[in-house]
Order: structure tokens, then C-alpha cells, then sequence
């Protein structure tokens, strides 16, 4: 399990747009175990996978689950990551609600809360000191098989009793492997990872020193971010691209307030006109306002401001965390990315939350003005029926990204980070709506089926607006490429021993590649296993 953050949102393996694909993945924390999966791979994979490493997945699953029954009672899900200390002030909060009678949960929640205490132990027990944990890993293709490895260092200070003592961590995580990345749909002038011997790279994935204290958190280094109300993935900041090397700020004001603050330094891109070369450093700084009406309403206004040029440098007006970037940019006459979001979330009932994002990369509120908007949105619904006792879990989510949304007239303020949306991973031009539905058969057992409909406009996140007749496109504009996806899904995953995913999805497109009446299709199956200490 991860050490100190809980990042992945969804812990889901997606599926592959390269060709037919079949694979197998074995996980594994000690040699022997490792030696005997590379005999039993030899004789049963057929693939290419592509499937990441995931610590603590089954964690933000289980802590969605749990609000969303009413079980945990409201907490500040809609900014992550969490650190491990807000996860046990959560579960705390949970076994609170439970004895004084204001909750009933059903007999797989009570075993997934019982879960979580074992594993968060340490903290709950306010321990300190150092956990080190392996994971090496073999997959095969029809090719070669190939290991990989990741490691995860945790070291805690101070037991932050009463919330009075700073609580000093420090966490590091490496990742070594040959996977095959998705391919990049923004421009970018450098490599996060560079390939080495056998097509390798290496990589700190995240790594940071973070403080915490009764009423704020000082993070430094690299780390993810998600802002929104979905699950699944935002189309604010999502962790669709790579994490982000930033300072970030995270504030406390009673249990309904929570602020969050960060400046990190993106990814470079070249601008080449024909005319003018440069090099564009370029800089995101956001900050963020959540709010609990109650348990059962949460709301939460975010913004951020994305720049960069020919020998820019950071703007210390955008790392101010208290000041209103729009104004900053209105009265400097920059020409600088800001955007605007808004989300919220509402649990009628126990068992049902329905929540939405809206995020505003340009809007015209000017009379008269001849420009689009450039926004994208997002609605979902999830409900664990109580008469099912909660053990069924349905999913449903709408996302669309309009043209023009995650660009910019300016090249270097597009809304990427090395190459990927920062937003959601449709990119620009796109919607999807996606329908799921998952058994927790045990407290470590799961089965799921999912149904994804996609559609891919021609635009792209490289795209400015010239003046088109945009009222008379239509969206998804030019020749559309529409995807629909057929998967399952089975999980096993308790806290030590073996586990194993296998999972199988299947594609078909039309118009792919946005060739008219062009079609391809593609099947996935993944099988993963190994053994954690």
C-alpha cells in the first residue's frame, strides 16, 4: 500500500487502442515468490499489458464507498490527495458516528471500515517511524518478459497529538519499467522519461516532505492533484498527467473549511512561428475553497492560472495564495490561461450521491463579443442499493470537453503537462458517458462490468480559435470518431498475501481516426497477481 498519500482515483486498468493485446501481470515482494511467477508466466502469456501500479487503489475506493453510505459522514473528498493522517481522523469520525447510533452500516461496510483501521494502525495509534516496501513485478508479451519494479520509503516524526506537535513525513516512490506510455496529445520540448537499456526508464514517481500542524500543511516536492466531485477523472485537475514538482499549501478552519494552495513549474515547449524560436518555461498555480454545508452538501470553487513565454519566470503574484488571479491578470493586460471551477456534490439519501463539475476556460459575458465558450462539464450518479445490502454499487457518468476548452491563442498556455491534458483524458472536443456496475462480493473481493461510450471531435488541444462560424459547427465537430467499450472486472486484494485483478475489455470504433466509415476494434485481457507483505 502506498505510505503516506492516496492518489489513484479510480484504480481501474483501461484498456489499449494498439492492436489485439493479451497479457499477464504478477506482483511480488519477496525473490522466490518472484522466480516462481516468472516459471508460471512463461507458459501463459500472449501480450503486451499496460497496466500501472497501484498501492493503495482499493483505499479511495473503500472511502467512497463508505460516504457514500453515510458511514463516514462528510470529509473534504472533492481536493486530493489525502494524506494518511486525514484518512485516520476519518475513520476515527466513522467509529464516532457508529457509537453514538447515528449510522446502522451494513455488514460489508462495517468489514471494509475494520479493513481500513488495520491498515491505517500506525496512524490511528498516533506511531511514528519508517515503513519500506517493495514490489517487484514480471510481465510477458509474445515477445519477451519483462520485470519491473517499485519501491515506496515512509518516515514519520512526531505523533501530532491533539493536533498541537508538528508531524513531520517524508515520502519517496520509484518506479522502474518498460511499459509503453499512451501517446501524447499536446507538445512538449523535454522527456519526463527518458529510455535506457532494454527500452527502461526509472523514475521518482513522487517524492516529497510534508508538515503537518493543527490547522495547516506545508507540502514540498513531487505530488498528484485532483480537484473535483467525480471518482473517476475531473475535467478540472485531474491525475491524468504526470504528477507535479510544487510547494502546496493545505489550511483548516473547523471540520466545514478546507483551502488548498500550489504553484508548481510545468513541463517546457518550443514556439516556432517560421519567424521566432524560443524556449517557453512555463508555470500553473491554483488554489482552491471547499465547503461542507453538512454531512449530505458539500461544495467546492477553484481557480488557476497557467503561463509561460520566452524567458518567463515565475510570477510571485501567482504564488501569492490569498489573491484573486483574474484581477492579477486583467490589470497587468497578460494574456495568461485562467480558469474557473465549480463543483458539488449532494447525498439525498444514504446509499445515493449525485454530484457535477463545471470548469470555465473562457467564457463571454462581454455584449457583443464574437468569441465561443470555452467550457467543460461533467454529472455523475452513484447508488448502493440499501435492499441489496449495499454490497451492489451502480455508476453513472457524463463528461463533455467543448472545443477550444484546454487551449489557448497563446501555444505556451495550453492545459497540458509533458505532452497530457491536465484535465480529463478525453481531451478537448470530446464527451463520454460511462456506466458501471460492481459487486464487493467479500470485504476483498469485487466483480464489475462497464459500458463506455466515446466520441472524438477533429479539434485538439493544439487548436486556436481564428474567427471560425463556430454557432454553426457542430460538437463533436468535423468527422467523429465514436468508441463504445465493453469490459469487466475482477479484483481480489486484501492487505498481505496473494492477490490478483483479471480484467477483459473490448473496443470498437467508428470513423476511427476520424476516417470516414473507417472501423477497428481491439480486445484486452489482463490477468495480475502477486503477493504483498
Amino acid at each position: 500500500m502506498r505510505q503516506s498519500t492516496l492518489q489513484n482515483k479510480s484504480g481501474k486498468t483501461e484498456g489499449r487502442k494498439d492492436g489485439r493485446k493479451t497479457s499477464l501481470i504478477l506482483q511480488s515482494s519477496t525473490f522466490p515468490i518472484f522466480l516462481f511467477a516468472f516459471m508460471f508466466i512463461l507458459s501463459t502469456a500472449y501480450g503486451a499489458p499496460d497496466v500501472p501500479l497501484n498501492f493503495d487503489g482499493w483505499v479511495t475506493d473503500a472511502l467512497a464507498k463508505l460516504e457514500t453510505d453515510g458511514i463516514t459522514g462528510g470529509f473534504h473528498r472533492q481536493t486530493a490527495p489525502l494524506s494518511r493522517s486525514e484518512v485516520a481522523q476519518i475513520i476515527e469520525q466513522a467509529e464516532s458516528r457508529i457509537r453514538a447510533g447515528a449510522v446502522a452500516p451494513s455488514v460489508i461496510d462495517r468489514k471494509l471500515l475494520e479493513k481500513l483501521k488495520r491498515e491505517f494502525t500506525k496512524e490511528r495509534l498516533q506511531g511514528e517511524g519508517r515503513s519500506i516496501r517493495f514490489f517487484p513485478q514480471l510481465r510477458a508479451t509474445e515477445k519477451k518478459i519483462a520485470p519491473g519494479f517499485e519501491t515506496g520509503f515512509h518516515y514519520t516524526l512526531g505523533k501530532l497529538e491533539q493536533r498541537t506537535v508538528p508531524r513531520l513525513t517524508f515520502y519517496s516512490e520509484f518506479e522502474a519499467h518498460n511499459f509503453e506510455s499512451p501517446p501524447l496529445i499536446g507538445k512538449t520540448a523535454e522527456q519526463r522519461l527518458e529510455r535506457w537499456r532494454g527500452g527502461y526508464t526509472g523514475d521518482f514517481k513522487r517524492g516529497y516532505l510534508q508538515v503537518n500542524s493543527a490547522y495547516l500543511d506545508l507540502l514540498v516536492g513531487r505530488d498528484w492533484l485532483f480537484w473535483g466531485a467525480s471518482h473517476h477523472k475531473t475535467v478540472g485537475i485531474s491525475d491524468n498527467s504526470p504528477p507535479f514538482d510544487q510547494v502546496r499549501l493545505t489550511g483548516r478552519f473547523g471540520k466545514r473549511l478546507k483551502a488548498t494552495a500550489f504553484t508548481s513549474q510545468l513541463d517546457s515547449t518550443w514556439y516556432d512561428d517560421g519567424k521566432k524560436r524560443y524556449l517557453a518555461k512555463r508555470y500553473i498555480s491554483g488554489h482552491r475553497l471547499d465547503y461542507q454545508f453538512n454531512d449530505r452538501v458539500e461544495i467546492g470553487v477553484a481557480e488557476w492560472v497557467l503561463y509561460g513565454g520566452d524567458a518567463q519566470t515565475l510570477e510571485w503574484k501567482y504564488a501569492n495564495p490569498i489573491t484573486f488571479y483574474y484581477a492579477l491578470q486583467y490589470n497587468a493586460k497578460a494574456d495568461d490561461n485562467v480558469m474557473f471551477a465549480f463543483d458539488a456534490a449532494v447525498r439525498p439519501v444514504d446509499g445515493v450521491r449525485l454530484y457535477g463539475e463545471w470548469v470555465i476556460d473562457d467564457i463571454q459575458y462581454v455584449p457583443g463579443a464574437n468569441d465561443p465558450h470555452a467550457v467543460a462539464w461533467l454529472l455523475g450518479l452513484t447508488w448502493y442499493p440499501k435492499y441489496l445490502d449495499r454490497q451492489l454499487g451502480l455508476h453513472s457518468e457524463y463528461a463533455r470537453v467543448n472545443r477550444w476548452a484546454y487551449t489557448h491563442l497563446v501555444p505556451d498556455n495550453q492545459f497540458t503537462h509533458f505532452g497530457y491534458a491536465i484535465g480529463h483524458p478525453i481531451g478537448t472536443d470530446s464527451d463520454t458517458l460511462r456506466f458501471l456496475a460492481a459487486y464487493q462480493l467479500t470485504v476483498s473481493t469485487q466483480a464489475e462490468i462497464r459500458a463506455v461510450l466515446t466520441r472524438h471531435g477533429e479539434g485538439t488541444i493544439a487548436d486556436r480559435f481564428y474567427g471560425e462560424d463556430f454557432e454553426a459547427l457542430p460538437f463533436p465537430t468535423g468527422v467523429v470518431a465514436k468508441t463504445t467499450e465493453i469490459g469487466a472486472r475482477f479484483s481480489y486484494r486484501p492487505l498481505n498475501g496473494w492477490n490478483a485483478i483479471f480484467s477483459y475489455a473490448w473496443q470498437h470504433t467508428q470513423n476511427s481516426e476520424h476516417f470516414k466509415g473507417k472501423t477497428s476494434q481491439t480486445h484486452r485481457l489482463t490477468f495480475q497477481m502477486g503477493y504483498l507483505w
